[in-house]
């Protein structure tokens, strides 16, 4: 991503636990009896795939951003600072913020010449505790997923609001290429913990004037 930088176990547990070995023992019983091994392993392991992984807790619920409207994420980024890490307030901090989003031309895209960054963060911003500038290409948006977006949005505030450079670990939100389209939600509650203790791999600042 190119920027202008240019052993106790909980109750809740044993109850799941208990509850899907069951879950598991049901369906190899019903399909040993029903079907061939073969097609038994197949709808098991597709059936066993789709239970969701219970979600790390987070003191803000991220299934509430519009990805419609960009300042959703800000405000939950500020919300997630304050709940996580006591503060700062960035939302008082910075009396500025704009986050828009960048739309390729009819002449752009026809001239097949596509952008090699998906956002970006300006010098208005990241060299101005004040305020945020932050742009966001539409057309690669859109094919994004929750995830990748939220992903996205904390990689952008992280360069504007922390002034972090990019990290060399593809685990943290501050490598520079938005994470796969099939990270799940833990990954992202991983990482950013890692983003706002600021303790990653190869944590380092952009440089701004009078530093």
């Amino acid at each position: 991503m190119k920027h202008n930088f240019k052993l106790f176990i909980p109750s809740s547990e044993i109850k799941n636990y208990f509850k899907n070995f069951i879950r598991y023992l049901f369906i190899v019983t019903l399909f040993y009896n029903c079907s061939s091994n073969d097609e038994s392993d197949e709808v098991i392991e597709e059936i066993l795939e789709e239970q969701e992984e219970e979600q790390l807790y987070s003191c803000v619920d991220y299934s509430t951003v519009d990805s419609n409207d960009l300042m959703s994420y800000w405000n939950i980024f500020v919300e997630d600072v304050k709940c996580s890490r006591g503060g700062p307030d960035f939302g008082n901090l910075n009396t500025s913020v704009t986050l828009k989003f960048d739309i390729q031309t009819p002449e752009e895209f026809a001239s097949g010449v596509t952008p090699d960054h998906a956002g970006y963060s300006t010098f208005a911003g990241y060299c101005n505790s004040e305020m945020v500038v932050i742009g966001v290409l539409k057309n690669y948006w859109e094919d994004y997923t929750e995830i990748q977006q939220l992903w996205l949005m904390y990689h952008e505030f992280g360069h504007d609001v922390y002034r972090y450079r990019h990290s060399s670990n593809r685990d943290d939100i501050m490598y520079p290429s938005v994470t796969r389209g099939d990270t799940k939600i833990n990954a992202f509650i991983e990482a950013k913990n890692r983003f706002l203790r600021r303790d990653f791999p190869g944590l380092s600042y952009i440089d701004c004037p009078g530093d």
